[in-house]
């Protein structure tokens, strides 16, 4: 066996990680998962999660805030060159409004270790008769179950290797219900992201749906510009961290 937090030990590490988050839809995972999964020894499992620790790729959810116990990897050099989201009302009645999203990403492996797949995060009240779809190397529709806590978490193309130096583009699309007066709809990148430019359309044949957008941003991120027209309203950033968040308020 190698070094206690050598390169593989890492790289069994992470897939065990991610086969759980797989597996049970949970961003963390307990020590006792990770043990079971990888079959080492407790006090080297110890070892590499403390060196993980220390060098930026394993962190406790507890000291992230994500409401769970365990652990989660942190792939902070498995970036996300360019993200774009687009939203677009797409149905209005008495009750709320409809809305599609559509994020586009660009990832990029600038770490030492195999990755598979991606995660992505989705917040809000979904539509059930509209399915999340993607599209990487699998085409795939999700239709969604209501979860109280409005929280849901994918792993696709989770048997696809994106080695260290590859890039790797996917999309996805997915519906929320927004209610008046105000509501917000969340971007919460599992990467870093490089450069972000979001695009909401604030009308619904030719009548205007979203009076206003007001964009709450994380600490850190680099406002490019952001425009607001007849018709639509515009966000451009760069240095977007991973687990950050930018909240979009329409005004209905």
């Amino acid at each position: 066996m190698g070094s206690p937090g050598g390169d593989g030990e890492f790289e069994k590490l992470i897939k065990a990680v991610m086969k759980s988050i797989y597996n049970k839809g949970s961003l963390c995972v307990t020590f006792s998962d990770i043990k079971k999964e990888t079959n080492l020894h407790q006090q080297v499992l110890t070892n590499i999660l403390k060196k993980g620790k220390s060098l930026g790729i394993i962190a406790e959810c507890s000291e992230l805030g994500l409401g769970e116990n365990g652990y989660i990897v942190l792939p902070v050099y498995v970036i996300i060159l360019e993200q774009s989201v687009v939203s677009e009302v797409v149905e209005v009645n008495d009750k709320y409004v409809i809305m599609r999203h559509e994020v586009k990403s660009k990832l990029y492996n600038n770490s030492k270790l195999l990755c598979k797949g991606v995660i992505i995060k989705v917040f809000g009240d979904v539509c059930l008769d509209k399915p999340l779809s993607f599209e990487g190397k699998e085409h795939r529709q999700v239709f969604l179950q209501e979860s109280t806590d409005k929280y849901y978490v994918f792993h696709f193309d989770s048997d696809f290797e994106i080695k260290p130096g590859d890039t790797y583009v996917y999309r996805y699309e997915f519906y929320l219900k927004y209610f008046p007066p105000k509501d917000y709809f969340i971007v919460e990148p599992f990467n870093h992201v490089i450069s972000f430019n979001a695009k909401t359309y604030l009308t619904n044949g030719g009548k205007r749906v979203i009076k206003s957008v007001n964009v709450e941003y994380p600490p850190d991120i680099v406002v490019i510009r952001e425009n607001s027209g007849k018709t639509y309203h515009e966000v451009e950033a760069v240095k977007l961290r991973a687990f950050n968040s930018i909240k979009f308020w329409f005004h209905i």
